[in-house]
């Protein structure tokens, strides 16, 4: 028998790129099972060749596996409702969403290396002083100049409070991700994660206060975080 509820799979130890898809479904009330994985089994999973393109996080869909953040992303906002039905606006909204893909990466990148061992590609952390350089580069230059957009595209959507049209979509909620991660009050800053980084090098924050110069996004972030379905889930899964 099918299974009817979509089933997203990601690492036990954060929420990383799996996140957007998760804020979308319980935005939009769309029921799905949340299944964490951990680097154990991970390894298995790829070598079984059950993985799209040997990543997570994945959708499985009835009998389908769907992978690469931003593909599952769109399909759960098309589930969701929260999917731009005017080509232009969806194109936009694609954009925004490929910009919040762009951060990540370059987020992820400064704490690890991409190299290929035993004709596999694998991810090797970097030293801590590389990861602090790399990150005051990002916070000075990469997130000022997605921000500085985002915040123009709101100013420039009607009154809008929102990025692409009247009301939300996907992606409001993939800047909500950002902005949620970046926060310096964060506990992925502060406490052991993929993100933190212990003492001498750390532990490193986020700029104080990174949305100041940007009070439309300022204003977004607070009108969806006090959405009651999202505050609820942010209860208990706090970034």
């Amino acid at each position: 028998m099918t299974n009817l509820r979509p089933i997203l799979r990601y690492f036990d130890d954060g929420k990383g790129r799996a996140e957007l898809p998760r804020l979308i479904f319980i935005y939009g009330s769309v029921l799905f099972e949340d299944r964490t994985v951990s680097f154990e089994e991970y390894g298995r999973m790829r070598e079984s060749g059950e993985l799209a393109f040997d990543q997570l996080p994945t959708l499985e869909v009835g009998n389908t596996i769907i992978g690469q953040s931003c593909a599952i992303a769109r399909y759960a906002a098309k589930q969701a409702g929260l999917y731009p039905l005017d080509s232009v606006q969806a194109a936009i909204s694609d954009m925004v969403v490929d910009a919040w893909r762009d951060l990540l990466d370059l987020l992820y990148g400064c704490y690890v290396d991409r190299i290929v061992q035993n004709n596999r590609l694998i991810m090797k952390m970097r030293d801590a002083s590389v990861k602090v350089e790399r990150l005051c580069e990002y916070f000075a230059v990469t997130v000022p100049m997605h921000f500085k957009r985002f915040e123009q595209m709101i100013g420039s959507n009607q009154g809008s409070p929102f990025l692409v049209g009247p009301s939300l979509t996907w992606a409001d909620l993939a800047v909500f991700d950002i902005l949620s991660t970046l926060d310096e009050t964060a506990k992925l800053w502060t406490t052991p994660s993929f993100f933190y980084i212990p003492e001498p090098h750390g532990p490193l924050r986020p700029p104080k206060e990174l949305l100041k110069p940007y009070p439309k996004l300022n204003a977004l972030h607070l009108i969806i975080s006090k959405t009651p379905s999202i505050a609820a889930w942010l209860q208990t899964h706090s970034y």
